[in-house]
């Protein structure tokens, strides 16, 4: 019960926050507009960025107190992280740091921007992007002709 008090409380004092920092825009729009603008602007930006990150690691958690409740579901989910390192580790041994030649490439590899490192991580992606989908090809293709033989 002092938990559910306790985020009760937390969740009224964020949105009352919130209330107070959309009215205190809302205030400063229009004509005759607060010189400040861009402040109340950035500090209802930054209010939201805050916002997006406390619920995106209130899910994480919550997901992962959820996972080590249930054993069957943290198999399952360590299996498909096992596999996406997999896809990962099979990328990262196939791809090539050499710097792709094309135009404009020069100005990119003096400004320190495209290097070997920054190659072979491109490299890696476009190569787990093309294994990923080729899975998701090949699985599409098996759950349509293996409804023909049931």
């Amino acid at each position: 019960m002092k938990f559910t008090k306790i985020t009760t409380i937390t969740l009224w004092v964020i949105m009352g926050i919130s209330i107070f920092m959309i009215i205190s825009l809302l205030s400063n729009l229009g004509e005759g507009a607060d010189p400040n603008m861009d402040t109340w602007l950035n500090v209802n930006l930054s209010w939201s960025y805050v916002l997006l990150c406390i619920a995106g690691a209130a899910a994480l958690v919550m997901e992962f107190l959820n996972m080590l409740a249930d054993r069957k579901a943290l198999k399952s989910a360590l299996v498909g992280i096992g596999l996406l390192a997999a896809v990962l580790l099979i990328s990262y041994m196939f791809s090539d740091s050499s710097i792709p030649k094309f135009y404009g490439a020069e100005k990119f590899v003096e400004d320190g921007i495209l290097n070997n490192t920054v190659s072979l991580w491109i490299d890696t992606g476009l190569i787990a992007t093309y294994i990923l989908s080729a899975v998701a090809f090949v699985t599409i293709i098996w759950s349509s002709v293996s409804g023909f033989f049931k």
